[in-house]
């Protein structure tokens, strides 16, 4: 029976709603039984890659209905929002961007977790794909548009004078030389954008743009290909863009983000590696595939260590420009015209960067070591082991200095959280109070504790450091049906108005909550480990609890008939730049899958959580839910 697409019967709108030792090789635990149908989750993982674009989707905003999420009372009653959440037109150009970049754009963490998740069913054939022809070409289209060619984007790397990386500001052209992955070709641009003649295999180790799409023009679903606020020189200022005398939409989310390039360049590629590989890194074929003889992976050299090692050292020059003086990583170079605007974007820190840069830069090192013991003769790999154990030891002495937690008086009751970040300048480290917008990311606390882990937290900051984190995460952005938690949103109300937070409780993201429950598993295992049972009982409930919840149906759930996760359970606008909406998410979806399989993807092979229940809702669509498990939780004993 084929994947059913629409479901005419599906209801979405309600009343309610419209207001590091290795591991031992051979086949991971975690890896799912493939000679079973595939779960819908899955399927619709694998759908959304094969649209004609040659990568995969961030969202898919048509309904399972069939109703475009555009066109419904959802969207249009709450409309467009601006760079700072205010109401705009429907026909602005954030506006128009937001629907276009929704429907044809890629988020590259999207990518990094769509693509662990479809090999935990053994396609990483189809993650190779992607892999090959997009991130190690670094474009979405060499020719462009130029000659009738089919468009794409030319060059989806940070590498221009435009771009100026960390505290020397070094400029995109100016970094390392690296060679790219996979023995491939990439064709640079000149200063009108048309592709070079000829193509070449090193270039600038840049930074990746956070969003790409198969097509440099695009296409609103409400405008069409032209829009009226897009036309330069009025209504549109926009100085780089001067031939758009005529407003067409096109691409314009010029944005490399450190935590965007971390999942997508090291962490994804090397899960998916060490997957496809049964963890023997030497077992795979280096170089092209097109190659005559095929090439072994010896790790000799540069040329023939596996592509996802090298794709990963690709971005280390600017992740090395981007690294402060205490030892974080900047978010992004300047040029970046982040959103929404920081006249010192070039300053910023983001924790969630961090946290994210820590394991992957980890799981960088580690194949390195194991495989080369960092004593290799060749220059780049060299480099590499020098350069991750740099970026690797810098972050540890960011996140043991007590500013790792915000300051206490922030919050009531002696509660401290992490905070999203703040600025790093030639005076110190400014992080973001609590108690202001946007200080409060959940993300950093569940990705946070994540890495991190209970006994660094309990060590530097006391015990039960960790799990009062977590208790004050709950309490702020929460998501509870009544005294039953059921996942997690991403911050809470605090505003210029307020001196202290103030918890946010309707707001649900699937997402982040599959975020939150694998930090409770992990961070449970190891309150357990310490013996402390209350915490490990206490937190393995929270755990449950939201499984329980958020695999629920629609409108009860965050999941959709046809397998896949919304993005969150209404439209709202995430004050660090980007938009929630209640459309089918690629993130969500490959989360779920981790979930299913009990995949910890900050974790090289997957960690050791305890496993949660599978909920009945699930066990009663698919055989691979009803494999053998406990039907109860033995865990809470």
């Amino acid at each position: 029976m084929g994947h059913r697409r629409f479901y005419p019967d599906f209801v979405y709108e309600t009343e309610e709603m419209t207001v590091k030792d290795p591991p031992t090789p051979g086949r991971n635990p975690h890896m799912a039984n493939d000679t079973l149908p595939y779960p819908d989750n899955l399927q619709w993982l694998l759908s959304i890659f094969n649209r004609g674009y040659g990568l995969p989707g961030s969202y898919i905003d048509i309904l399972p209905n069939g109703q475009v999420y555009w066109a419904t009372k959802t969207y249009l009653s709450v409309g467009a929002f601006d760079e700072y959440g205010n109401p705009t037109a429907l026909d602005g150009i954030i506006a128009i961007q937001e629907r276009a970049l929704t429907r044809y754009g890629l988020n590259l963490y999207d990518a990094a977790v769509w693509e662990i998740a479809i090999t935990l069913w053994n396609r990483w054939d189809v993650a190779q794909v992607y892999e090959r022809n997009i991130l190690y070409t670094s474009t979405t289209g060499p020719a462009g548009s130029k000659d009738g060619m089919p468009g794409g984007i030319v060059n989806i790397r940070a590498d221009a004078d435009d771009f100026q990386y960390g505290v020397t500001k070094v400029s995109g052209s100016a970094l390392k030389t690296i060679t790219y992955a996979g023995n491939v070709t990439h064709f640079t641009q000149d200063s009108n954008g048309d592709p070079s003649k000829t193509g070449t295999t090193t270039g600038p180790g840049a930074l990746y743009y956070r969003i790409i799409g198969p097509n440099y023009q695009m296409v609103d679903p409400l405008n069409g290909h032209f829009g009226n606020a897009w036309k330069y020189p009025w209504p549109n200022y926009d100085e780089t863009t001067k031939w758009n005398t005529y407003g067409l939409i096109h691409f314009n989310d010029w944005k490399p983000i450190t935590g965007e390039n971390v999942w997508s360049a090291i962490l994804g590629p090397i899960q998916t590696l060490g997957l496809q590989t049964n963890n023997n890194m030497s077992a795979g074929l280096c170089g092209s595939i097109e190659r005559n003889p095929l090439q072994p992976c010896t790790w000799e050299d540069y040329a023939h260590t596996p592509n996802a090692i090298q794709q990963a050292i690709t971005v280390l020059p600017g992740l090395e420009a981007l690294q402060s003086i205490p030892g974080s990583l900047y978010h992004c170079p300047w040029g970046s015209k982040i959103f929404p605007p920081d006249p010192e974007e070039g300053d910023n820190v983001s924790n969630e960067n961090n946290f994210s840069a820590y394991a992957s830069l980890v799981m960088l090192y580690d194949s390195l070591m194991n495989y080369t013991k960092c004593a290799s003769s060749d220059p780049l790999l060299s480099y590499a082991c020098t350069t991750t154990k740099k970026l690797i030891d810098g972050l540890d002495k960011f996140f043991n200095d007590s500013t790792i937690l915000s300051a206490k008086g922030q919050m009531p009751d002696g509660m401290q959280v992490v905070p999203q970040g703040g600025h790093i300048n030639g005076s110190g480290y400014f992080p973001v109070p609590i108690n202001s917008v946007a200080g409060l990311a959940v993300d950093c606390q569940t990705w946070g504790l994540s890495v991190l882990g209970q006994r660094r937290m309990d060590t530097n900051w006391g015990a039960g450091t960790a799990y009062n984190v977590w208790q004050a995460a709950k309490k702020y952005a929460g998501f509870y049906k009544g005294s039953v938690l059921a996942g997690v949103g991403y911050t809470d109300l605090t505003n210029l108005n307020t001196s202290e937070p103030v918890p946010q409780n309707d707001i649900w993201s699937a997402e982040w909550t599959f975020g939150a429950i694998n930090m409770c598993q992990k961070v449970a295992q190891e309150y357990k480990d310490a013996g402390n049972t209350q915490y490990y009982n206490d937190m393995m409930q929270d755990a449950q609890s939201m499984y329980n919840e958020v695999t629920k149906l629609w409108p009860e759930g965050l999941r959709f008939p046809d397998g896949s996760y919304v993005y969150a359970n209404r439209r709202f606008f995430i004050p660090w730049g980007w938009f929630s909406n209640p459309i089918s998410s690629t993130c969500s979806t490959g989360w779920s899958v981790l979930m299913d399989l009990n995949y910890d993807p900050f974790q090289y092979w997957g960690g050791n959580k305890p496993p949660l229940v599978v909920p009945p809702q699930l066990q009663k669509t698919h055989a691979f839910y009803r494999r053998p498990m406990p039907t109860t939780s033995p865990y809470f004993n």
